[in-house]
């Protein structure tokens, strides 16, 4: 019996001492007051920070209407489609602007003549024009000062908030050099917005991209706004509409931003797990591309420079792979996995001095990095 007891005890010692909770990870979620003196209100702003976020690089932003509605589960989607398995868009800053009185801010207001309403004339002053004016001249700057924001901004909007953002198109095009229209409601006293549309689509060159969604809904709308887009459109504005016929007004939100993401970024996609090699210069001329498309330096990321090298260390061609490592420590001088990498690469050289040097840099910047200490340990015994 006493057998029993004693293996049973070992047991469970054995159990506790070997298992342990694993904890929820954290999300980099802030908040933040803006004293509003055009909207004479304070108002909440909600911020998503991509995981890995660096103070050393600079982010998109994705901006939400109906911020309180949508902020969870997009700022989960955009770190879904930006991590590494799936590599589908770049890591991006998700901001949320919430909800005091959504009619207030996105309806659109018309100045008044001879006492009345003109529908042919839009307030700038109120509804849809003021709330316009607080994203431009105090959202956004703060966004600007108080985090790494690259000049890319995509705005996202929904039903009402959809008829806000396609009236931010005309009236500011390049505040945001991306939409997302999700079932949006065109009320008939605003049709004014898309003979306005019309005039901003003919305007010479005109850039950005806009991604147009509907649920099973009426069409009427949204056709007006695709017709324009396929009559009107230049070749440097990009755009595309999807239909979901198995989604009503409501359920249409979540496939339309994770579609619509990935339109934006369609020719971001590279698998990371190809076997194709590519040289320092092959990766460049990839970047300058997304930098053409997009409209500013877009300098090869962290992760896709880090796996095009190990695929030349493993293939054997030790002085690309290294000059590959360089690139991603001078690009991210705060990194300690591109030390790392770059002292198993002199290492695997042969040239351990220059192994130690990386290697304890790497230390420096990340005292917990065991593998890292334990080469690091051995390379100094050997001297």
């Amino acid at each position: 019996m006493w057998k029993k007891t004693f293996l049973l005890f070992f047991s469970l010692c054995f159990f506790f001492a070997f298992s342990q909770l694993e904890k929820i990870p954290a999300f980099q979620d802030t908040a933040f007051l803006i004293e509003s003196k055009i909207l004479n209100q304070p108002r909440s702003i909600w911020v998503h920070l991509p995981e890995g976020y660096s103070s050393s690089q600079t982010y998109p932003v994705l901006y939400l209407l109906d911020g309180d509605a949508h902020f969870k589960y997009v700022s989960q989607m955009a770190d879904y489609l930006s991590d590494y398995d799936r590599n589908r868009i770049p890591k991006i800053i998700v901001v949320a602007i919430v909800n005091v009185n959504r009619g207030k801010d996105l309806n659109i207001r018309h100045n008044a003549v001879n006492g009345k309403e003109d529908p042919s004339s839009i307030s700038v002053t109120d509804g849809a024009g003021r709330f316009l004016k607080f994203l431009d001249q105090e959202v956004i700057p703060q966004i600007n000062l108080r985090f790494k924001t690259q000049p890319y901004r995509i705005l996202m909007g929904h039903s009402l908030a959809g008829e806000f953002a396609l009236y931010a198109k005309n009236t500011l095009p390049d505040l945001f050099q991306s939409t997302i229209l999700i079932s949006p409601a065109i009320h008939d006293e605003n049709i004014l917005i898309m003979a306005d549309f019309n005039r901003i689509l003919q305007q010479k060159n005109l850039k950005g991209k806009m991604f147009v969604t509907i649920g099973d809904e009426d069409l009427q709308k949204v056709n007006l706004i695709t017709e324009q887009l396929k009559q009107f459109s230049s070749t440097t504005f990009d755009w595309d509409f999807k239909y979901y016929k198995e989604e009503n007004h409501f359920s249409v939100t979540y496939k339309s931003i994770f579609d619509g993401l990935k339109f934006i970024y369609k020719n971001w996609f590279f698998d990371n797990y190809s076997t194709v090699l590519m040289t320092p210069k092959e990766i460049q001329l990839r970047f300058d591309a997304l930098s053409k498309e997009f409209g500013y330096t877009i300098p090869p990321t962290e992760d896709f420079v880090n796996n095009r090298a190990y695929k030349q260390l493993r293939a054997g061609n030790i002085n690309i792979a290294i000059d590959l490592f360089q690139q991603n420590v001078k690009n991210h001088p705060d990194s300690w996995n591109a030390y790392d990498s770059l002292g198993e690469a002199y290492l695997k050289k042969g040239d351990k001095k220059s192994a130690i040097k990386n290697y304890k840099k790497s230390l420096q910047l990340n005292p917990d990095n065991a593998d890292g200490k334990i080469i690091l340990e051995k390379l100094l015994s050997e001297k």
